[in-house]
């Protein structure tokens, strides 16, 4: 089978096999079930750098978190069902198919963005200029991925992260300045921000197996980078996956290329725009993605997967909904 062959086996996989109003779900999922080596590896180097568990400790005592929640509160918009109840919808479908609890979610005005906040009371935010300008698919990957940050604990390191990078400078309290201080004391903004480009490699994950189907997250990216509402049908997904190889040719060639990519790297909270399409599309030439949508996954200390079929369930389930084995035969994995 070829690469491209195992891309359209998980598209027929997970979209022509089953109704989009109904995804599949992955109850259990563990999220080490496709979280990033790269994620996993910076985050045990930013454990150890000196002075970051006391960091840790002086964030959440200071109550950052709580500051930012009530400025959303105060000039945004708390999506539920009755109000936006289409973009609730499509929180509702994310959580369902990541078996996540539901966080609250604010829609804000302001640039194509979207992050996620919130240590102990997680919450999403969507920007208008986000909305704007994707369909309903690329708008439940943009969600998939702020949950998959929820999901695999990157909160309280993003937010942190966030704050030394000055993204959320505007409005913070006192404290958060002080906070900034003494991250950079500590010497902990490099390392944040270089543990925040490895874990958006793992929330793209999570987008994938939110919407089951590579194009609309290829298409997020794509837009992300650079997408302008008036042209936006004049986008080709295909084309923009191609810049990835071009500028690894480009390293190739020159050194000079080489530092300047370094540069840009290093400098950023994200991964490269084409990089990150790239990490993407390798991993769909994977076996785990297709495995994962089949069923076949880690799962979560205390859940539930049936003996007969090797489906997972909740715990709280009696019988498999996939070949209605009764609870003699589920058995819990830790």
């Amino acid at each position: 089978m070829t690469q491209a062959d195992d891309v359209v086996s998980i598209r027929k996989l997970s979209v022509d096999s089953v109704d989009k109003s109904r995804r599949i779900r992955l109850p259990g999922l563990d999220p080490d079930a496709f979280r990033h080596p790269l994620d996993r590896r910076a985050t045990r180097t930013l454990q150890r750098v000196p002075g970051f568990d006391r960091a840790v400790a002086k964030y959440i005592e200071w109550g950052v978190e709580r500051t930012q929640y009530v400025e959303n509160t105060a000039s945004g918009v708390k999506v539920g069902p009755r109000q936006l109840p289409g973009i609730y919808a499509v929180l509702r479908e994310a959580c369902a198919v990541l078996d996540i609890p539901e966080p609250e979610l604010f829609v804000r005005h302001g640039p194509v963005d979207a992050y996620t906040a919130g240590h102990n009371h997680p919450y999403l935010v969507l920007f208008t200029g986000l909305i704007d300008i994707m369909d309903d698919d690329e708008l439940l990957a943009v969600v998939g991925h702020e949950l998959g940050h929820i999901k695999c604990g990157h909160v309280l390191y993003g937010t942190m992260a966030r704050i030394v990078g000055g993204a959320m400078g505007v409005g913070l309290a006192r404290k958060a300045n002080a906070i900034v201080g003494n991250l950079a004391a500590f010497g902990l903004g490099a390392g944040l921000a270089a543990w925040s480009r490895k874990a958006e490699l793992t929330a793209d994950r999570a987008a994938m197996l939110t919407v089951q189907d590579p194009d609309p997250c290829v298409r997020m990216m794509m837009k992300l980078a650079g997408g302008a509402t008036r042209w936006l049908d004049q986008m080709n997904p295909d084309a923009f996956l191609e810049q990835a190889r071009l500028l690894d040719d480009m390293a190739d060639e020159s050194m000079l290329a080489r530092f300047h990519r370094l540069r840009i790297r290093a400098t950023g909270s994200h991964p490269l725009a084409v990089e990150r399409a790239r990490y993407f599309d390798e991993w769909l030439h994977e076996d785990e993605p297709r495995k994962i949508l089949g069923g076949t996954y880690a799962v979560r200390a205390g859940s539930r997967r049936c003996l007969a079929c090797e489906k997972s369930a909740r715990p709280t389930e009696r019988f498999c909904g996939v070949c209605g084995t009764g609870l003699a035969v589920w058995t819990t994995t830790a």
